[in-house]
């Protein structure tokens, strides 16, 4: 079955910021990245969940920077930010939507 495309938005927007995170170094981050969307490709909700988690704790994933070895902030963390910032309103878009139906 074809994923609801906002799920699969959510999904192939978590993947990429996981890619990106893994060809700058970063494990850390890039595994708990992956859990969540391995969980929503699998429509499965704790992803949503636990990604929102990820990014509102302070001191998280939303905090996070990518930063070379002499700590200057990477090129690439524009567009972690960016990736970032999206996954960010259509998990809390999807969320809203799961709240409001149940």
């Amino acid at each position: 079955m074809a994923l609801h495309p906002q799920i699969a938005a959510l999904a192939a927007q978590l993947e990429e910021m996981s890619a990106l995170l893994r060809d700058h170094g970063d494990r850390w981050w890039s595994v708990k990245i992956d859990l969540c969307r391995n969980l929503i490709a699998d429509s499965n909700f704790t992803g949503i969940e636990k990604f929102l988690a990820l990014i509102g704790d302070a001191g998280g994933f939303a905090d996070f920077e990518l930063r070379d070895g002499e700590g200057k902030l990477l090129p690439a963390h524009v567009r972690l930010v960016e990736l970032r910032q999206a996954a960010r309103v259509l998990a809390e878009r999807l969320a809203r939507e799961e709240r409001s139906a149940t």
